[in-house]
């Protein structure tokens, strides 16, 4: 074939192999340079497969996510969010249970005590009048205190309350405890000006001074009123509450039960349930 152009067209497309006859023509075709038609778009085709042979040793030599995550914790530490918020709550929150708790564990035979030999003479008074000893025993004694509003008028005036007595002289007699068991011991005094106050000096209270010097296993106290003057935690009627080593018997006030006899009933029944054991 002697045609050029064809001899052209057919060479570009790879279909040398058509225009000759024999096998030495062919091995003389294949052993002969390629032409490109296009020298630009040889060069451009030859960067892109530089770049992209380039590529696989790039990308191997770039850290992992985890090397990355672990390098940037490394450089900027990874603080807890709202600590501050949080130390707050719970402090207030330790702050409260601390609150409740003390309510309850506050001890008022912890509070500084007076010793007898120490004591006013007021205080000696109550002391001979309410007929116990100043002597303070080395173990817990048997004894039984009883205390309400109101006591003071009924031991230390012209005018005692006829109904209160009347409830007590009950409870006594249905208790039926060996003499000298029950003590009535007030907390308030009445003064020159026939007012009732609570009987302290500077910070000792007489009181828990005489608790503590008496040793009562038993404290029993009548009203919200005198629970409250004498530092306890809010209790019930019928609750008990220990301080060590005296456990309180907490009642309604003392006129309910002689106005009430149902009230009366549940609270003679308490009494004898708990403190018959003292017999």
């Amino acid at each position: 074939m002697q045609n050029p152009y064809l001899l052209q067209n057919l060479e570009s497309q790879g279909l040398y192999y058509l225009l000759v006859n024999t096998e030495e023509e062919k091995k003389a075709l294949s052993s002969a340079p390629k032409k490109t038609q296009n020298p630009q778009l040889s060069q451009t085709v030859s960067s892109n497969n530089s770049k992209q042979s380039a590529s696989p040793t790039v990308l191997y030599q770039m850290p992992s996510p985890a090397k990355q995550f672990k390098a940037g914790s490394e450089q900027k530490p990874n603080k807890p969010k709202f600590t501050p918020l949080l130390a707050k709550q719970e402090k207030k929150a330790k702050k409260e249970q601390e609150q409740s708790l003390t309510v309850f564990d506050k001890n008022p035979l912890k509070q500084p005590i007076l010793p007898y030999e120490k004591w006013p003479e007021s205080w000696k008074q109550i002391q001979r009048q309410c007929k116990f000893s100043p002597d303070k025993p080395t173990h817990l004694s048997r004894q039984i205190i009883w205390t309400y509003a109101g006591l003071e008028y009924d031991l230390f005036t012209s005018s005692p309350s006829a109904e209160r007595r009347q409830l007590i002289s009950q409870i006594i007699k249905v208790l039926a405890l060996p003499k000298g068991t029950h003590i009535f011991l007030p907390y308030r005094l009445i003064t020159a000006q026939n007012e009732s106050e609570i009987a302290n000096e500077q910070e000792y209270f007489f009181f828990w001074s005489a608790i503590d010097l008496i040793r009562p296993r038993v404290l029993v106290v009548f009203g919200e009123q005198t629970i409250s003057e004498l530092g306890l935690p809010p209790l019930l009627p019928t609750q008990k509450h220990t301080l060590m080593p005296v456990t309180v018997y907490a009642l309604d006030n003392i006129m309910v039960y002689t106005e009430n006899e149902s009230e009366n009933a549940i609270m003679i029944k308490f009494l004898s349930d708990n403190l018959k054991i003292f017999a």
